[in-house]
C-alpha cells in the first residue's frame, strides 16, 4: 500500500516580536506533511525563518515533485536501511520534514516512539533544557520572563547596542544559569570580552555563534579567554561541517531545517561525539512538532533549545511539555504530539 501525503502551508505567530541580531519578526512561515500509511498517520514539519533563504511556496514546489510519493515509498520500505536521496536532492528543510513524517507514521504504525524506532530512547539521562528570551529593550525583559517556562537554562539573545545592560538586567531578575546567542552580531573579540566583563561570567554555560561565521579564530580566542563553549551555529550545518571545523568550537547546535532530517542530525552527533564537541539540539521556532521530533535525540545531547512552542501563539500541535525537571513528550507513540488546531492539507497527487 502507497503512502498517501497531504501538504498545507501554515504562518506560525509569535505571541511577542521576536528578536535576534539579524532583526525582529513577528512569525515564521511553515509547511506541514501528513502522511497515512498502513493505518498510521505521521506529521513533518519545515519552518522557514528569513536566514534560511526558502519560501514557503519553494519548499510546497520540491514536495509536489514527480517522484516524492515514490521516494516516500522506498523510506517506508527500506527502513531500517538508510534513506537515498533524489537527484538533484531536495533543500534542507524539505528533505527534515519528510523524514520526520516518515519516521512518525513508522513508529506510529508499530506502536513505539521515535526514539525507540531509531534505538536512541533515554535511559533516564535528564538532558537541560533551555528558554529564550529574544533580543529587545530593556523594558520588555521582566514580560518576556514571565512568558517563559521554568527551563532549568536560560539563553539570551544578544548582538545589539545595550548587550551589556540587558544581561545585567536578566541577570537581576532571574538566578539561572545563562547560555548566550549572538547570532554573529558581535563586531569583534574585543567587543565580546566587554560584554562579558559587564556580567557574572561565572554563571555563563555556553555562548553560540558569537562572530561571523568565517571569524572562526575569533571564537576560539573567545573560549580560551573566558573558559566557556562557543558552539558553532550557522558555521556547521552538517556532517562535513562538524569534521572540517570541530578544531575551532567546543560544542555545535544542530537543527533539523538546517541539516535535512534526523537521520543526518545522528550522523551530526556521531562526528560530534567523535570529536569530543558538546552537543545542542536547537530549533527553528518551530511548532511543537519539529521540537518534539528533534527531542527525540535528547539522550545523546548536552542541552536542548526546544523552546519554539512557547514563543508561539498559534502552535497547532500538542503535547510536548517544559519544566524544571526537563523536558519531556505526553504521548508514547511516533514522535509525542497531536495535531491541535485544524489544518487543511492538500493532496500532493504527485
Amino acid at each position: 500500500m502507497d503512502a498517501e501525503m497531504g501538504i498545507a502551508r501554515y504562518r506560525l505567530q509569535f505571541k511577542r516580536p521576536f528578536g535576534t541580531a539579524h532583526g525582529v519578526r513577528d512569525g515564521t512561515d511553515a509547511v506541514f506533511i501528513r502522511l497515512k500509511w498502513q493505518g498510521a498517520t505521521g506529521y513533518g514539519e519545515a519552518t522557514l525563518p528569513p536566514y534560511l533563504e526558502r519560501t514557503a511556496e519553494e519548499i510546497e514546489r520540491e514536495l509536489r515533485r514527480p517522484g516524492i510519493q515514490v521516494l516516500v515509498s522506498t523510506w517506508l520500505k527500506s527502513f531500517p536501511g538508510p534513506f537515498s536521496d533524489p537527484d538533484p536532492g531536495l533543500s534542507p528543510p524539505a528533505r527534515a520534514a519528510l523524514v520526520m513524517a516518515v519516521h512518525d507514521v513508522l513508529a506510529r504504525s508499530r506502536g513505539c516512539s521515535v526514539a525507540e524506532l531509531l534505538g536512541v530512547a533515554g535511559t533516564g539521562k535528564k538532558t537541560p533544557a533551555m528558554a529564550t528570551i529574544g533580543l529587545g529593550t530593556l523594558e520588555e525583559i521582566p514580560a518576556k520572563l514571565a512568558d517563559l517556562p521554568m527551563a532549568q537554562v536560560l539563553k539570551v539573545k544578544l548582538g545589539g547596542a545595550e548587550d551589556a545592560a540587558i544581561l545585567r538586567a536578566v541577570m537581576a531578575l532571574d538566578a539561572r544559569p545563562l547560555f548566550l546567542d549572538a547570532n554573529q552580531g558581535w563586531p569583534s573579540v574585543d567587543q565580546a570580552m566587554r560584554v562579558l566583563e559587564a556580567t557574572d561570567v561565572q554563571r555563563i554555560v555556553g555562548i553560540e555563534q558569537p562572530f561571523h561565521k568565517d571569524r572562526m579564530a575569533w571564537s576560539k580566542e573567545l573560549a580560551e579567554r573566558v573558559g566557556v563553549a562557543v558552539y558553532a551555529d550557522e558555521r556547521m550545518q552538517n556532517a562535513a561541517d562538524v569534521e572540517r571545523y570541530a578544531g575551532e568550537y567546543g560544542g555545535v547546535n544542530i537543527k533539523l531545517v538546517k541539516c535535512g532530517g534526523t537521520d543526518r542530525a545522528m550522523e551530526m552527533i556521531d562526528r560530534a561525539q567523535r570529536h569530543d564537541l558538546r552537543i545542542m539540539l536547537g530549533c527553528m521556532s518551530e511548532s511543537s512538532l519539529g521540537c518534539s521530533a528533534m527531542a527525540q535525540l535528547r539522550s545523546m545531547a548536552d542541552l536542548v533549545d526546544l523552546d519554539g512552542p512557547w514563543l508561539l501563539g498559534n502552535d497547532p500541535f500538542q503535547g510536548l511539555a517544559m519544566g524544571e525537571d526537563g523536558l519531556w513528550i505526553d504521548g508514547p507513540e511516533g514522535q509525542g504530539v497531536a495535531l491541535a488546531l485544524p489544518i487543511e492539507f492538500d493532496p500532493n497527487g504527485a
